[in-house]
């Protein structure tokens, strides 16, 4: 048979029966059932930026500004933005027509997402290794497993899960074009693969993984010869050509979106990164093994020097467990083996890439989710060897099938006592704090949950303990401000707020509670200005502009502030404060001095 010409004999998984689709059915349900209590959770966390005060998916008219804005354009339209995900836009815009601020059906869509990427991580891995009790052992693993607790219980981690659909099904989409060789199917995966681009740029990724499959499967097709590597790398290459133009699109828009391909957030040596890998590594090994103590804010923060706890002994036993698995590869098979490494470490390489990230959230647990259908393979092909004999139920080894049940009984188990804390903000930012209390994320937004809730002492002690260790921390001298503010101290107050505004001037909230300091104090000019600014800072948000129409009004100036209301009935339609001072000042051309308390800014 001629290399060049090699057909493929369709794919048949060696232990596929037709009861299969009972073990696929039941793991689909207990995963379900497993994330069930999500349900009743409420919007938290980035949820209120994502979700409740964005204005750009309350409307279909904003839906060409998704593919030509930032992701936090609304909310941080001076910040260099990294993220360029208009489907995740799109995707919130549909289900924000379906169900407004209701977080039932939130949740509900997004354990939806996860049960189909959880369907689609069977098909794909029972195509790679022909083995139908691998795919859905699998499969069951990856559904339930604790790790996952960001993409299922938190709305906003849905990201991760509906970029996995498309990129699974790009990846499946070539594998059937492999059996088939059909040009359709590829034309389908790199249509999914642009699908997957503009849901996280992590998908990127898929050319590679298509290429390293390429590369082992082939490895029993082509007679081992000098020129086998050479066939291999050219029908590899042939592979991915089709993606390339996709990617390069891609590119275009991103660089058009953000003015850049990415910006990074810290800058630091390639030998500081390369003492802080061994940590960040281990993170996600330990995470995976000992699913415990799961939360969205972890202490992990870079290294400046080598030492024992945090660079030589992660990077030991990081070394060991890769060794381990280099060593039994033939007994659980090479061929698989070599898949379920590609899938952990390639799709892991994205979020090595840290300095896109803030100092204090240089690991996630969601940056593990596509990752972990590789370490779900290996754990199943440790598992499945040992279900080969003794009775057997549905065509599948009882001793396999009760494994797999006990197995997915103590995930579940996990899973559900990780995903809790998410039911609220106050829950939420507890708990983070708990896990990670040297974390500045989980401490002030811990602090405005206080402050939210009239707790100004609590909050206050966290803030100050914070700003001893962190002095130019903004937004706790933010957080301070409004404390002060609240316990009427307005001197004080104005202290913190102008040291924020000293260290990060295109924050807008600080800003607006300033305003209302100067205008208490009989300094309307001032507190014009400052109003003024925030809405510069942020035109998207309709509460700053109703804030400064308001202050217009009552400086007697209406023609400007029925202009501010304007835009703020654009951003919110229907909202009854707008529309009750946009009645007031067309009803009068002096409606009397007002003043305005700002409600919580996050």
């Amino acid at each position: 048979m001629a290399e060049d010409g090699l057909r493929l004999a369709p794919s048949i998984p060696k232990d596929a029966r037709p009861q299969d689709r009972y073990f696929v059915g039941l793991l689909l349900v207990i995963t379900a059932m497993t994330y069930l209590d999500t349900l009743r959770y409420d919007f938290v966390y980035d949820d209120i930026g994502q979700i409740l005060l964005n204005p750009f998916i309350k409307s279909w008219s904003y839906l060409p500004r998704y593919f030509l804005s930032p992701l936090w354009q609304h909310a941080s339209p001076q910040a260099l933005g990294n993220y360029y995900r208009p489907l995740f836009l799109l995707w919130s815009r549909v289900n924000y027509s379906m169900f407004k601020t209701q977080p039932f059906g939130w949740h509900a869509t997004t354990v939806l997402l996860h049960l189909l990427v959880t369907g689609l991580v069977y098909l794909v891995v029972r195509e790679m290794t022909v083995r139908a009790g691998v795919a859905w052992l699998t499969a069951l693993i990856f559904g339930v497993h604790p790790i996952h607790h960001e993409v299922v219980a938190w709305v906003s981690g849905s990201m991760e899960s509906l970029f996995a659909t498309f990129f699974l099904a790009a990846f499946l989409a070539y594998l059937y074009s492999r059996k088939q060789r059909q040009v359709f199917l590829m034309i389908c995966s790199c249509g999914f693969f642009g699908l997957a681009l503009l849901s996280k740029e992590t998908a990127i990724i898929l050319p590679i993984l298509v290429f390293i499959h390429g590369w082992i499967a082939d490895r029993a097709e082509v007679q081992y010869k000098v020129d086998g590597h050479t066939t291999r790398f050219r029908r590899g290459l042939t592979s991915i050509a089709g993606y390339v133009p996709v990617a390069l699109i891609y590119l275009g828009l991103r660089f058009r979106a953000l003015s850049s391909l990415g910006h990074a957030q810290t800058h630091v040596s390639a030998f500081t990164w390369l003492l802080t890998l061994p940590s960040i590594l281990f993170f996600y090994v330990r995470h995976w093994l000992f699913p415990i103590h799961l939360s969205e804010f972890y202490d992990v923060f870079y290294q400046l020097a080598p030492n024992l706890v945090y660079v030589v002994l992660p990077a030991l036993l990081s070394a060991a467990i890769v060794s381990s698995i280099w060593i039994f590869r033939e007994r659980l098979g090479r061929p698989e083996t070599g898949y379920a490494a590609a899938w952990i470490i390639v799709p892991l390489l994205p979020a090595l890439d840290v300095v896109v990230f803030r100092p204090d959230e240089l690991v996630h647990d969601r940056y593990f989710y596509l990752p972990s259908i590789g370490a779900a393979l290996l754990v199943a092909l440790l598992i499945n060897p040992a279900g080969r004999q003794g009775a057997l139920v549905f065509g599948q080894s009882l001793r396999l099938v009760v494994t797999a049940l006990v197995l997915a009984a103590l995930l579940g188990i996990g899973t559900i006592r990780a995903t809790w804390y998410w039911s609220d903000d106050l829950t939420f930012y507890k708990h983070g704090h708990e896990i990670a209390p040297r974390n500045s994320v989980a401490l002030n937004n811990l602090s405005l949950e206080w402050i939210i809730r009239g707790k100004f002492d609590e909050a206050q002690a966290l803030l100050e303990e914070n700003l001893r260790e962190q002095p130019d921390d903004w937004q706790s001298h933010y957080s301070l401000g409004r404390v002060h503010y609240s316990k009427g101290r307005f001197a004080k107050a104005e202290e913190y707020l102008r040291q924020s505004i000293a260290l990060n001037p295109t924050f807008p909230d600080p800003y607006v509670i300033l305003g209302q300091i100067e205008l208490k104090a009989g300094r309307r000019g001032d507190a014009l200005n400052s109003t003024r600014r925030a809405t510069e800072l942020n035109p998207f948000n309709a509460q700053y502009h109703e804030i400064y129409g308001i202050m217009l009004a009552s400086n007697g100036n209406c023609p400007d502030a029925m202009t501010q209301f304007k835009s703020a009935e654009v951003l919110e339609p229907g909202d009854f404060i707008v529309q009750r001072e946009m009645f007031r000042c067309g009803s009068t051309a002096n409606p009397g001095a007002t003043s305005i308390t700002p409600s919580a800014q996050r």
